[in-house]
């Protein structure tokens, strides 16, 4: 497996000596209170306070943490650019560990300004930043220490194009293009049937799906409301149509074996499901016991929904990563 950090060095390139030099002079009580505005609790903020001095001195951690802000600044705004899909860096030391707190701690206050701009709602403001501690809350289960669980997830939302509205975080993205676009997506002809809206190139919003988030079926319905209400303002389009998911949540099985009342398969029934899906224990596995490797026979089932994939995995089937759409927008029919 290729190294992390060469994967970063290679992607970003260097760091500028003034972008490096700005993160060196960002003292302890100032990176403190960078760190208070994230709403981080206090033994949190302790940690990483603790730890900043030596982040910021070290020439390894300062000049990838530089090199990282300038890709933010760089790319925000520029939806189509490419996100590149790290390896969370926890092998590395207690910097590496913590290495996306003080990215976010650096990008907040232009992630605000951002946010101004471009006339994002507090309420929706606010729950965008916390998804910064939603990650972190994750790595803590996972591992019992401090850090930030797929910490490369924290790029699109630095970069301005992703916020979470209610239960669900939406990405604006244009069809088949950008990083995280619904791959596989609708053929040449049922593309041309659909017509605008559904086209390659075409402004869409992705949907995804935070973790331990409310999926009952009222918190979604004020969830999609309240998407309606406000990214039509923050993104405006005249052309776009549809919000697109991308999850293990959306394999059909599931229907028979949780049974039409389950919140799970109440969401999945919002979405025309797309063929063909993508066979992908990986991502199942990740996502459903929070495990990124290892083998199946070492998984254990505590839920109905772990149990109902690990009959699938252990009976030597794949899991079905479905792609589904919904109509958004109704600016054009």
């Amino acid at each position: 497996m290729a190294d992390t950090l060469e994967l970063m060095d290679a992607f970003m390139g260097p760091a500028t000596p003034e972008a490096i030099e700005q993160v060196r002079n960002v003292d302890r009580a100032a990176m403190t209170a960078r760190l208070r505005e994230l709403s981080l609790g206090p033994e949190v903020v302790q940690e990483l306070s603790a730890q900043w001095d030596e982040t910021r001195r070290s020439p390894r951690w300062s000049s990838l943490l530089a090199a990282l802000c300038l890709l933010v600044e760089r790319d925000r705004g520029h939806i189509d650019a490419p996100i590149p899909i790290w390896r969370d860096l926890d092998e590395y030391g207690s910097s590496a560990r913590l290495l996306y707190y003080y990215l976010f701690a650096l990008q907040g206050e232009k992630l605000h300004a951002h946010h101004r701009d471009h006339g994002v709602p507090d309420d929706v403001s606010h729950a965008t930043f916390a998804a910064l501690e939603r990650h972190g809350e994750t790595h803590r289960i996972k591992f019992g220490t401090t850090g930030v669980d797929a910490g490369w997830w924290m790029m699109p939302i630095l970069r301005g194009e992703m916020l979470q509205v209610g239960s669900l975080k939406f990405h604006l993205v244009h069809l088949e293009v950008g990083s995280l676009a619904p791959r596989p997506w609708l053929d040449a002809t049922a593309v041309g049937e659909h017509g605008e809206g559904f086209r390659p190139g075409d402004l869409s919003l992705g949907v995804h799906i935070p973790a331990r988030i409310d999926l009952t079926p009222a918190v979604l319905d004020a969830t999609f409301a309240r998407a309606r209400e406000v990214l039509p303002l923050v993104w405006p389009s005249s052309t776009r149509r549809l919000a697109t998911c991308q999850s293990w949540m959306l394999d059909d099985r599931l229907i028979a074996a949780l049974g039409e009342d389950s919140n799970i398969v109440r969401f999945q029934r919002r979405f025309e499901l797309i063929e063909p899906y993508a066979d992908d224990i990986n991502t199942v596995r990740y996502f459903v016991f929070g495990r990124n490797s290892g083998d199946v026979a070492d998984l254990r089932a505590t839920s109905r929904v772990q149990r109902v994939v690990l009959d699938v995995l252990q009976s030597g089937g794949s899991w079905h990563s479905r792609t589904g759409w919904l109509t958004f927008d109704a600016a054009t029919s």
